[in-house]
């Protein structure tokens, strides 16, 4: 039982570490997210979308034509 407690601190300890440690990078600026596709009720609306974290903006440049 000392071994499951054990483990599972050392478990919460290096989960919340990662997540504190990746946070920064996901709300970093204006950037490209490349490779991501933009969907609107399920029709592709665009490719790698221009992303605004700071105004909640996504910026569509690539646009798709039917």
């Amino acid at each position: 039982m000392k071994q499951f407690g054990f483990g599972l601190a050392v478990g919460l300890v290096l989960g919340s570490a990662s997540v504190a440690a990746a946070y920064p990078f996901s709300m970093d600026g204006d950037h490209y997210e490349t490779g991501w596709k933009v969907l609107v009720r399920g029709a592709l609306l665009c490719t790698d979308p221009y992303v605004r974290p700071s105004e909640r903006e996504i910026e569509c440049r690539s646009l798709q034509r039917p």
